[in-house]
């Protein structure tokens, strides 16, 4: 997949949780935690020319605090949200994990 549609398909993903998400939301913490979630990648994503590793790093950290909060907290998805989350794992662990690059401390030995 090319890094133009990797970050196409990102975005269609996430509006479409976005949209489904409005629908079922309360006014939870948890509820407002994810909401707040998806509108700072929705607007990285819309702002972003070329996918390089900030972009990805940047699905990454929503990926990771969205699955905390779908999985371990009171936060409640109704079945269309929770489909469409489960569209946009399957399109994370295909396209996004592939092709981030995390860098950390290393030892030259």
């Amino acid at each position: 997949m090319e890094d133009k549609q990797i970050l196409e398909h990102a975005s269609q993903y996430i509006k479409a949780i976005d949209i489904n998400f409005q629908k079922c939301r309360r006014s939870s913490i948890d509820d407002i935690k994810f909401q707040e979630n998806l509108t700072s990648i929705l607007n990285q994503l819309s702002t972003s020319t070329q996918l390089d590793n900030h972009v990805l790093i940047a699905l990454e950290k929503f990926y990771q605090s969205s699955s905390l909060l779908i999985g371990l907290s009171t936060l409640a998805l109704d079945e269309r949200t929770y489909q469409a989350w489960r569209v946009y794992d399957a399109f994370h662990f295909e396209s996004v994990k592939p092709a981030l690059k995390l860098y950390g401390p290393s030892v030259v030995l």
